[in-house]
Parts: structure tokens; C-alpha cells; sequence
């Protein structure tokens, strides 16, 4: 592409902007299809949760209900990344 000083100094050369939008927060959740929810231990997205946002509570019979902490998940996504089941899911955090 060949470029002039003429274009330049007219400005054909600047791109469309655009108005920016901050990027819409995220928080985990998690879903029935969770192993936890059916007896498996499988507790991955806990474990790689660095900021420590899901924890686990005992229901019973060897099942633990995930919780994912209120204010606590920054929206990595690395729970989400590492489920097995594709149970976890990033989803906007509403205002």
C-alpha cells in the first residue's frame, strides 16, 4: 500500500475508533452437571482456584455441594479451564 503525504496530512490514514467498553465482569458458577453434586470426588476447580472463591460443604453420603464465595471470584476462569465436565461456566455478574 502505497502511502502519500497528502493522505497523511488529510487524515485518511487513521483508523474508525470506536468508543471503548470496559470489559463486563465475571464470576464463576456451577452447574448440575458438577462430579461433586453425584458422589465424585473430584474437587478440581477448587483446587485451582488461587484466590480460594470456591469451597466445598459436605452434604452427605459422600457428596459436597461447591460453593463459590460472594465477592471472592475474580472471573479468571481457570475453575472453568480445568473442569472435566464443563460444569463450571464464567457468566456476566449483574450490576
Amino acid at each position: 500500500m502505497a502511502i502519500s503525504r497528502a493522505d497523511l496530512f488529510r487524515g485518511r490514514l487513521r483508523s474508525e475508533s470506536r468508543p471503548s467498553e470496559a470489559p463486563q465482569a465475571l464470576e464463576a458458577r456451577i452447574g448440575a452437571a458438577c462430579l461433586s453434586y453425584t458422589g465424585t470426588d473430584c474437587r478440581m476447580c477448587g483446587d485451582h482456584c488461587d484466590h480460594g472463591a470456591i469451597r466445598f460443604r459436605p452434604l452427605g453420603r459422600g457428596r459436597w455441594l461447591p460453593i463459590v464465595e460472594e465477592g471472592g471470584c475474580t472471573g479468571c476462569g481457570d475453575c472453568a479451564a480445568v473442569c472435566p465436565v464443563k460444569a463450571v461456566t464464567m457468566e456476566p455478574v449483574a450490576a
